[in-house]
């Protein structure tokens, strides 16, 4: 698998403070999409980020693997965000 799939960089625009600047997760399956956004604030920096959202990519991709039906999985991740 590629290192960085499923997963793209934003850097905000120039000139712009409070732009969001870090990584998002995007993976779709039969028209159900997660998305989840690693800021470079929330993890201390750029690398961390992407670190986090790799994580998370791969259990993710880990559970489908074992049989998971993507619409829970969707569920129970986005239950997880909702709780931090």
């Amino acid at each position: 698998m590629e290192k960085l799939r499923y997963l793209t960089r934003y850097n905000g625009q120039k000139g712009t403070p409070k732009s969001f600047q870090g990584w998002r997760l995007c993976i779709t399956r039969r028209k159900e999409t997660f998305v989840r956004y690693f800021t470079d604030l929330e993890h201390g920096s750029c690398e961390c980020a992407m670190q986090a959202a790799m994580e998370m990519r791969d259990a993710m991709l880990a559970e489908m693997e074992q049989g998971k039906e993507f619409p829970e999985l969707c569920r129970n991740y986005r239950k997880r965000a909702a709780q931090a």
